[in-house]
């Protein structure tokens, strides 16, 4: 799974400790929360915290286990990858409309720079400055957007592979989420087939008592 660009939204809706967090937990099942603790030197509280707004996103889940003896419960914690792919497809199809709405923008609008400030305005903001620059007084130029619109479309392109490779993850999660599903389902059929073939021999047997 792409950890660094889950990591990179995950560090911002939640901050950066959960990226560690996820950094841990990632390729693994059940990490005993003592040892996510120790790891990145946190109290359990502040690993718990972290956990649990994980656990709030869907991230996360947890199995947990009572000590006999001391009578507490210690949480085992795994990714949650299907739902951690969701939420990076989601992002990347949102950065993607707005990265489009920017080239678009670019392509079919002027741009004005102030080249001593290093400030960019729209055609209808520069005009309203009568061109020239509020700071230092500079007469804006225009702004050429041949680089602006190649760095524009090589973010999509690199974003539209990333979704790509994200689109392909989580087909073969859900393939093999679906097989499960068909495996476990089996035996349940059987059952059923096996009693429906009990209670036709019960009647058989009950029709040959009749006819003696």
């Amino acid at each position: 799974m792409q950890i660094k660009l889950l990591n990179e939204i995950i560090g911002k809706v939640i901050g950066k400790q959960a990226t560690e967090v996820v950094d841990l937990l990632s390729g693994k099942k059940n990490v005993n929360e003592f040892i996510i603790a120790k790891k990145l030197k946190l109290t359990i509280n502040q690993t718990r915290n972290i956990l649990y707004k994980l656990s709030d996103a869907g991230l996360v889940s947890f199995t947990r286990k009572k000590d006999k003896k001391k009578g507490w419960y210690t949480y085992f914690w795994t990714l949650n990858t299907e739902k951690s792919l969701v939420l990076l497809e989601h992002n990347v199809l949102y950065e993607i409309e707005i990265l489009k709405s920017q080239l678009k923008s670019r392509e079919n609008k002027r741009y004005y720079v102030c080249n001593t400030c290093k400030v960019e305005l729209n055609e209808e903001t520069a005009l309203l400055h009568n061109f020239t620059c509020s700071e230092c007084g500079q007469v804006y130029g225009l702004q050429t957007d041949k680089k602006a619109i190649n760095e524009i479309v090589s973010k999509i392109k690199k974003l539209e592979e990333s979704l790509k490779s994200i689109k392909e993850e989580l087909g073969k999660i859900r393939e093999k989420e679906s097989k499960k599903k068909q495996n476990e389902e089996k035996p349940k059929k059987k059952k059923k087939a096996s009693k429906k073939k009990k209670k036709e021999i019960k009647k058989k047997k009950k029709k040959g008592k009749k006819r003696k």
